[in-house]
């Protein structure tokens, strides 16, 4: 996360300039999706501007070729427009995906996947109410971001026809994992180059879904639900080389390649008002540090045998319990590695890093151990997604969405031990600082 700042010679760019009405009535559609129930309406068209051609008493003079230049003039496509059709092409695929996968098989045939055998009744039954709630989820995105690039001025993309290759549900179930791992690198690689801040940020909220989906498919398929600390980026040619695999036609890359025309494009991610990228990290270290003491303090207080017996837990087999001591692990090395890595950070940048504070997290048997953790990493993922934006440095965002997908991973884990939907929201709401620190200040006693 060692970052130089790249932002010290906007000042040599020429902007373009794009019509603010457009722009963040386009944003305001797609933060609309979680608001709506995914339907992905919107009042808000585009403001197309008003033909102003004269009439031919006020230009006599005016030539049939002036006035063909004068009319044929296209306004400059919204810098915004190519990767939201990125997105779009994305989501159009999971769509389909879920669409018709959930019409081929059946409750019973989904429950009953040899990948799932090792589980008990309570997990099994709900794999397939969750598959269609992330259908869902993917229906809304493909909503939202269709109605936000006609917003925009831009021709949304349309969808594909695909092949996805499964046969059983098993097989089903494996490509799931794939395409929703696959989303949520393909959101971190992307999410950088929006300009606007109020789309990014409902990017960064479909981002932590799209980890939150891929932290329960892994979990029923057998693997970490948050196998990094920092998930990973792919670019658009990464991204399209996987995805092409299951597409057999209508996808046109150069959809995605936004025209520069030689200006540079300014972002929208940084205000004058806002706080200084080094009170976001130290912000951000503030919750890590609180994380951190949370699994470390925790872990040393309970045992194995006694986080596997924990009551919240009776519903699960021994298949999924097992499992968890070791998963509550590899979320606290995940939180220790963040403390370390925003720490030397914040140095790097000619800061000094905030210490860790003294907590009482509350808690005296292991359910509410665990309870105490679904709220803290669900808080977490509203903390990155209200602060990550506001981030000036790109190389600094970056690691910051990557963090943040991660805390979505061990939120959606933690929410299916509580017994609670791993996925509640279509898009994952964003809290603000404030907000933020009045839950955290809960737990922190000096």
């Amino acid at each position: 996360m060692n970052a130089n700042d790249s932002s010290s010679d906007t000042t040599k760019q020429t902007p373009r300039t794009y019509d603010r009405r457009r722009i963040l009535a386009g944003g305001a559609t797609l933060a609309a999706v979680g608001l709506a129930g995914c339907s992905g309406n919107s009042d808000g068209g585009s403001t197309a501007t008003e033909s102003s051609t004269p009439t031919a008493t006020e230009t006599p003079t005016m030539t049939e070729t002036e006035m063909e230049t004068e009319t044929e003039t296209p306004e400059p496509t919204n810098p915004d427009v190519p990767i939201l059709n990125y997105a779009l092409t994305l989501e159009h695929l999971e769509n389909a995906f879920y669409r018709d996968g959930l019409k081929m098989f059946s409750d019973d045939e989904l429950m009953g996947a040899d990948v799932l055998s090792k589980f008990n009744e309570e997990l099994r039954m709900d794999v397939p109410e969750y598959l269609k709630v992330v259908g869902d989820h993917e229906a809304g995105h493909v909503d939202a971001l269709t109605q936000t690039v006609t917003d925009l001025g831009g021709e949304p993309v349309g969808e594909a026809e695909y092949d996805f290759g499964y046969e059983t549900p098993s097989e089903f179930l494996a490509t799931a994992q794939a395409l929703e791992n696959t989303g949520v690198s393909a959101y971190a690689g992307a999410a950088p180059k929006v300009t606007n801040n109020a789309i990014l940020a409902a990017a960064a909220g479909i981002h932590s879904v799209e980890a939150r989906h891929a932290s329960f498919l892994n979990l029923v398929n057998g693997a970490s639900p948050f196998p990094k600390a920092v998930d990973e980026a792919r670019t658009v040619d990464e991204v399209l080389e996987i995805a092409g695999q299951f597409v057999t036609s209508g996808v046109d890359p150069a959809a995605f390649e936004r025209e520069e025309d030689g200006e540079m494009v300014t972002y929208d991610r940084k205000k004058k008002d806002d706080v200084s990228d080094l009170n976001v990290l130290n912000y951000a270290l503030t919750l890590e540090h609180l994380e951190n003491a949370f699994y470390r303090d925790g872990l040393e207080e309970f045992n194995d045998d006694e986080l596997m017996q924990a009551d919240v837990l009776s519903p699960y087999g021994d298949e999924l319990k097992m499992k968890v001591p070791g998963h509550l692990r590899t979320a606290g090395d995940h939180e220790a590695g963040h403390v370390d890595a925003l720490t030397q950070t914040v140095k790097d940048l000619g800061g000094t890093p905030v210490e860790e504070a003294t907590y009482d997290f509350g808690y005296e048997t292991p359910s509410e151990f665990l309870g105490v953790a679904k709220a803290l990493e669900n808080t977490g993922v509203a903390a990155y997604a209200g602060a990550a934006p506001t981030v000036a440095n790109d190389q600094i965002f970056s690691a910051a969405i990557g963090i943040h997908s991660v805390e979505a991973r061990h939120a959606a884990f933690l929410n299916e031990l509580n017994v609670s939907s791993p996925f509640p929201n279509a898009v994952d709401e964003a809290m603000t600082m404030s907000e933020v620190e009045e839950i955290a200040g809960q737990f922190i006693v000096e």
